[in-house]
């Protein structure tokens, strides 16, 4: 008799703590028996559906449709189908998810059946702050890579996802020794990327050393890279000359274009980046070298290995990390940044206070840039210099070429260019400022006019 006790105890002391357990889940739920016949509800059911379990506990699962409180009953259709049943529903002006499981004996029949309801309206409001958090931390992301930026006096702009990669990348790149490889269009700034990895390197109070390899001839690069010795060959110094190489010591060395660099000096700077060394023309002495090498490219070197004309033991060489730069085109969230930068610099050189008119920022913001940050650039200093008035207009464009007077989808109207225009340009400072009243103050308008486009747009307003 004591052992029976001893035994009834322990199973009602289990029976208390799945009771615990099944009212602190946040997802309502009910077991019924083969018939249908409610056996269990657990609280979050109850404040959820509206119901008390005393009053269905006994009932079949179909009373709860009877009486209206559910217009469908998951445990009916599971006892039906045989299998897992969803239904998502509407009640109590809730949207809830109902999911019916059965369990089976040993015999392969249905035993018990265990329904859930959960409420989505809750769920949903959990994805919009975990999608608050996300544009949150991509918004100070963004302020982190522009402050290093900054910190090292590199001017780039990183409001794009894309641009805010590269410029992560960059940053980790600074940190350790590795070769790093550039790639992108002409115009994208590798330059100004390596320049970044310079200055936030250990290396950065060494020298930053930049050769074009496509600019310099053929006959010449070599002494340029290593330098020569006296008399190395006619018309050279008496007293010689060091290399870039040699220059560069402590610091950074950047080859920009390096797929211009000839078969026959590949070999040469190949054998520099494994040995650490260099060889004067004309020298016999070898020059141990204390130098980061960064290399950019707008070629497909792949395409180049395979047609013969770039060495692949150089590419692995060179490519232990890619830093690959988007183009402009595929970047337009930071056109508006750029433009305005490019503005305050040249309104600073020519001692003018231009400033640039929404229709022509859409024509900027609609156009293609085959030449990149370079050929932006360029439009802006041509356009300040050339607009009659403060306000640059969209004539200035013309003077371009035609690709600025065509909207690029043909029939669309000014209208849905400027509102598309409108939309990046508010989204893009609001990401940049994270305050509508300093995105008011950066683009001239009133903050209540900020409030009222951005949720015209549907952007949702973290303020």
């Amino acid at each position: 008799m004591t052992l029976f006790l001893t035994i009834l105890e322990k199973v009602l002391e289990i029976n208390r703590e799945l009771n615990d357990v099944i009212d602190l889940s946040a997802d309502g739920l009910v077991v019924s028996d083969s018939d249908g016949t409610l056996l269990r509800m657990n609280k979050a059911y109850e404040q959820i559906v509206g119901v008390k379990a005393q009053d269905f506990i006994g009932k079949p699962a179909a009373e709860l449709k009877k009486c209206g409180v559910l217009p469908e009953v998951v445990t009916t259709r599971v006892l039906e189908s045989g299998k897992q049943e969803n239904l998502c529903l509407r009640i109590r002006g809730r949207e809830v998810l109902l999911t019916g499981r059965p369990i089976f004996d040993d015999e392969g029949k249905i035993f018990r059946v265990v329904a859930t309801i959960r409420d989505l309206n809750e769920l949903n409001m959990l994805k919009e702050q975990v999608q608050t958090f996300k544009e949150l931390h991509d918004r100070y992301l963004a302020e982190l890579a522009q402050l290093r930026a900054k910190e090292v006096k590199v001017d780039i702009v990183a409001d794009s996802a894309a641009m805010r990669r590269t410029m992560d990348l960059a940053l980790k790149m600074a940190q350790v020794e590795s070769n790093v490889l550039i790639t992108g269009e002409s115009g994208t700034g590798k330059e100004v990327v390596a320049k970044l990895i310079h200055r936030a390197s250990q290396r950065r109070d060494g020298p930053f050393i930049t050769i074009n390899c496509g600019a310099i001839p053929p006959a010449l690069l070599e002494s340029e890279l290593f330098g020569y010795e006296p008399g190395a060959f006619t018309g050279a110094k008496r007293s010689g000359k060091p290399g870039l190489f040699e220059t560069a010591q402590g610091g950074t060395i950047f080859l920009d274009e390096v797929a211009e660099m000839p078969l026959d000096l590949q070999v040469k700077l190949l054998r520099v980046i494994q040995e650490r060394v260099c060889f004067r023309l004309g020298g016999h002495k070898p020059v141990a070298l204390d130098v980061r090498i960064i290399a950019a490219t707008n070629k497909n070197l792949p395409e180049m290995i395979a047609g013969g004309l770039f060495r692949e033991d150089l590419f692995y060489r060179l490519n232990v990390v890619q830093i690959f730069i988007p183009p402009l085109r595929e970047r337009k969230e930071d056109i508006p940044s750029l433009v305005m930068h490019f503005l305050a610099k040249f309104n600073k050189k020519y001692h003018f206070q231009k400033r640039i008119s929404p229709e022509a920022m859409g024509g900027l913001l609609h156009y293609s840039w085959p030449g990149n940050v370079r050929e932006l650039e360029n439009t802006i200093e041509r356009m300040v210099v050339l607009s009659a008035g403060d306000t640059i207009e969209p004539q200035l464009l013309s003077e371009n070429g035609p690709e600025f007077r065509t909207p690029p989808t043909g029939s669309r109207l000014l209208r849905d260019v400027m509102e598309e225009t409108e939309k990046i340009m508010l989204v893009s400072a609001y990401e940049k400022h994270g305050s509508t009243r300093t995105v008011a103050r950066a683009l001239g308008i009133s903050q209540p006019s900020v409030v009222r486009k951005l949720r015209k747009y549907g952007y949702k307003i973290r303020e």
